[in-house]
């Protein structure tokens, strides 16, 4: 057999033989020590000491990725079925073996192996670009964010500071785009020499830094009040001209809830500039939840029922453009609430939609006056699902009694699945999914690339569409990174059938990457911006 796979393989794998499982497991050891991968074990049944089933069980332990082939003469049905259920057993071979269907066996398992770990490193880049700030490579609010979760969940107390710069618009717009990023540049280099030390830095936002503190807090704010000293006093000079930049800053400490303290105090430090003009830093206290965003969220919840309750949740439509022809074909309809002449978009409304439950009460009103838009319009149209959708089992069928009452052929309906719902441990969420699919109904993931993003979800979904998230579009043209993993996804997307939107298209150099990928469809404020009207667009395509 080694023979064998020798002459197939050549000099592109190294191939091990054993006589035992003991000296395979030692094999297998200090291969992982090495940090060889070892794509594909084959192992007989009948061996003496440890059993070929009870072999590649151990071996699933630490090589769950590994594809173990079993050959056997004379195992039980019941060896075979361990192994099956307890090592993932990729395939097994009766003896003696036809040495084409081996070769073609070692070769498949061999592709099947490389492919996952293909598809594991692409995962690995998405996280990257989900974790880190594009331009400056540092951490970006979602690792900020995870490492606060842990640092609750391990009860540590940490301080953290926010750092927000409040010249940005004016320096962006009087200079460019180019000299901001490398005065912001200058910025963290100076902010990492004087506090590097003292904590981890993030890039949360173009205009937002923060500081996580590793030391306590009368150790650290010395430090921090002379950043800000510094800032006050000094110039950073970028092509050639010196700025001086100016900055607010917040603080929070405790164990959990810091960034929304942080922010809190950020919000509160803006509305009273003279609040401290000793330290010039502005701390979280509890008064601030007391007197503020308590009493926001309740005048809003107010609003948010009233809005229900009068009509005045309403759905806009963003078309969404075939990339080859130019032309709308479909419209993503999306939430808004009209009251006295202005339009709220979701932001504003969404979160407490969500903590209030009224979700389950606007997304009924908003697919019912969807459907009676489109009754009239020979147009497709997507909207989205949310969580509270996916956990109702009788939603399809009210959906379907609903298009049916309309006229609406369910071909012409795309449900979006947003990337914040969770499919793990709720198989009834999937099962929703698939009703929805009998109907004859699209099933477009949104957002692809951010938050539950993985490549088993696609398996689990089995979507028509995917649309891939606003950050990669917007970064294809300078991001190389975004460029790469862009194509990744529109391939894999085609490969399982599925067709791509492009979310975020905001101009023509960001359309023509877009359709260089073969992407099929784009939506941005490009094509148009979400209007309560459908109406007819086409760009001109140019070649």
């Amino acid at each position: 057999m080694k023979e064998q796979l020798k002459s197939a393989f050549g000099k592109a794998y190294q191939i091990e033989a054993a006589d035992s499982a003991e000296l395979a497991l030692q094999i297998v050891e200090e291969c992982n020590q090495a940090g060889i991968h070892i794509p594909v074990i084959l192992s007989d049944q009948v061996m003496p000491g440890i059993r070929g089933d009870e072999f590649l069980i151990r071996i699933q332990e630490t090589n769950p990725n590994t594809r173990k082939i079993m050959l056997t003469g004379q195992a039980s049905a019941e060896s075979v079925g361990n192994a099956l259920n307890k090592a993932n057993l990729y395939r097994y071979l009766s003896k003696p073996w036809d040495s084409n269907d081996l070769l073609m066996t070692v070769k498949e398992a061999v592709r099947s192996y490389e492919s996952d770990i293909s598809l594991s490193e692409l995962n690995k880049k998405l996280e990257e670009a989900l974790l880190f700030n594009r331009d400056s490579g540092l951490p970006n609010l979602e690792s900020l964010r995870r490492r606060l979760d842990l640092a609750a969940e391990e009860k540590e107390d940490s301080l953290l500071a926010l750092i927000r710069i409040e010249s940005t618009s004016l320096t962006t717009r009087d200079f460019g785009v180019s000299l901001y990023k490398d005065l912001m540049k200058k910025f963290l280099d100076s902010m990492k020499s004087i506090l590097g030390n003292y904590g981890e830095i993030y890039h949360v936002y173009e205009d937002e830094v923060a500081i996580l503190s590793k030391v306590q807090e009368e150790e650290f704010l010395p430090h921090l009040i002379a950043f800000r000293i510094l800032l006050r006093s000094d110039y950073f000079t970028a092509s050639g001209i010196s700025f001086r930049i100016n900055a607010t800053i917040a603080t929070a400490s405790g164990k959990k809830e810091l960034y929304y303290k942080a922010r809190l105090a950020l919000v509160k430090a803006s509305q009273e500039p003279e609040f401290d003009s000793e330290s010039g830093i502005y701390s979280y206290s509890e008064k601030m939840d007391d007197q503020d965003l308590y009493k926001i969220n309740m005048d809003l919840g107010k609003r948010l029922n009233q809005a229900i309750h009068s009509g005045n949740v309403v759905p806009y439509f963003q078309g969404i453009m075939d990339n080859q022809t130019g032309k709308v074909e479909k419209f993503e309809c999306l939430a808004r609430i009209v009251e006295d002449g202005k339009v709220y978009a979701p932001a504003s409304f969404l979160y407490l939609a969500k903590s209030t439950g009224l979700l389950r009460r606007i997304s009924p009103i908003l697919f019912e006056k969807a459907l009676r838009k489109f009754s009239d319009s020979p147009y497709s149209f997507s909207i989205n699902l949310s969580e509270t959708e996916l956990e109702s089992p009788s939603f399809p069928k009210w959906a379907a009694s609903r298009m049916e009452h309309y006229g609406i052929n369910p071909s012409r309906v795309t449900f979006e699945i947003l990337e914040t719902a969770s499919f793990h441990g709720n198989p009834e969420r999937l099962k929703v999914i698939s009703e929805l699919k009998e109907l004859g109904a699209k099933i477009a993931i949104d957002d692809f690339g951010v938050e539950h993003s993985n490549f088993s979800r696609l398996l689990e979904i089995q979507p028509d569409f995917i649309k891939i998230d606003g950050k990669f579009i917007q970064s294809l043209e300078r991001n190389r990174t975004a460029f790469i993993l862009t194509s990744a996804i529109t391939e894999l997307a085609h490969r399982i059938g599925a067709k791509v939107v492009a979310e975020f298209v905001s101009t023509p150099e960001e359309l023509k990457v877009v359709r260089s990928l073969g992407i099929e469809y784009s939506q941005g404020y490009l094509i148009m911006q979400p209007s309560p009207d459908i109406t007819p667009v086409s760009i001109k395509i140019i070649e």
